[in-house]
């Protein structure tokens, strides 16, 4: 039986991968990038997927006085990626983002608005909290990647530091579904590993301590687990993993593909969707049960996948993932985004 309808495409961008696909709160907008490798460049698009209409998103050049009104489209050429979605209580479909700006450096920008918390030093990864309060972000002001806090109801005052850990960068920030603690990834020479901050202010727990690169996190919807990749078993393969605080880490999956914005969890915490590193058969996408760990293939029909986002919407589960296409397709080139709702799972 399949798991899911079968894929349609909705958007493709010519000379251009797709990728990052992710699903606004209410699951009737959706966000993705479009790669221009050879070009160094990344647009962004948001739209609604059912009437296949996507708007690039452009970083404003306003005065840094007023976030709500009039934005002027800005020069070709940007990086315009990572897009994060508020909770519905701040405002349907706002959203922050990252962008380049004219000295090549990277600010955040709210939808529609300017460069929020500006300094020479690069800003990116920003994380919305689910209570919609603060935003943290990790910013190379202090010559590492460290990470910081601003608060919306003080959107233009000075963020808060969060952390400073000597010799390393303070990425890849999940929030707790209660929006009290957060997880990171420490990068440093000596390997990536996950930290807890059981709560802003408080000082980071380590989660994991294993060689290579543990990236990634994701909070579970509904508890404190927390899903991530790491390959410190091959440091050709990556690997899907479950961790709790106190809790050793727990293996789900061997051999998956590890999306830019970390594992997809249903909303109700007990699958994850996920793409299999498998060449013969084409990287399908698949479902895991965290608790039993079967698998099984959602059969969508779409080949060389990779990142994917879940939502739900009016009352159905949807999958977004990019991919080369369609299994009939006789063309296979630049990765296209694609949609399909979700039956039933493992």
């Amino acid at each position: 039986m399949a798991l899911a309808a079968p894929a349609g495409q909705v958007a493709a961008v010519p000379g251009a991968n797709v990728q990052r696909p992710s699903w606004s709160p209410s699951g009737h907008k959706l966000s993705f990038e479009a790669n221009f490798h050879e070009e160094k460049r990344i647009e962004l698009y948001v739209g609604d997927p059912t009437a296949g209409h996507f708007d690039e998103v452009h970083a404003s050049r306003r005065s840094p006085s007023s976030l709500t009104s009039g934005f002027q489209k800005s020069e070709g050429g940007q990086v315009v990626h990572e897009l994060t979605w508020a909770p519905p209580k701040v405002g349907r479909d706002t959203f922050v983002f990252s962008a380049s700006n004219d000295s090549f450096d990277y600010d955040l920008y709210i939808a529609g608005g300017t460069a929020v918390a500006a300094w020479p030093g690069a800003d990116g990864g920003p994380a919305w909290s689910p209570d919609g309060g603060s935003i943290v972000f990790t910013s190379a002001r202090t010559g590492e990647g460290d990470l910081y806090l601003i608060t919306t109801d003080e959107i233009e005052a000075s963020p808060r530091r969060l952390t400073s850990m000597p010799n390393s960068s303070e990425l890849y920030v999940t929030w707790a579904p209660d929006a009290r603690a957060l997880v990171f990834v420490a990068h440093s020479d000596a390997g990536d590993n996950l930290w807890l901050l059981p709560a802003v202010g408080a000082s980071p727990a380590r989660l994991t301590s294993w060689p290579g690169n543990q990236i990634r996190p994701r909070f579970s919807p509904v508890d404190d687990r927390v899903a991530f990749y790491a390959n410190h078993e091959d440091p050709d393969r990556f690997d899907l993993y479950v961790v709790s605080m106190g809790i050793a880490p727990r293996l789900l999956v061997r051999g998956v593909y590890p999306d830019t914005r970390g594992p997809s969890w249903t909303p109700d915490g007990k699958h994850i969707v996920y793409v299999a590193d498998d060449d013969v058969s084409l990287d399908p996408v698949r479902a895991v049960n965290v608790e039993s760990r079967k698998t099984r293939d959602l059969q969508l029909g779409t080949v060389g996948n990779a990142d994917l986002d879940l939502t739900s919407r009016d009352g159905a589960l949807w999958v977004a993932v990019v991919a080369q296409g369609l299994r009939t397709d006789e063309v296979r080139d630049f990765k296209r985004l694609f949609t399909a709702r979700v039956d039933a799972l493992p």
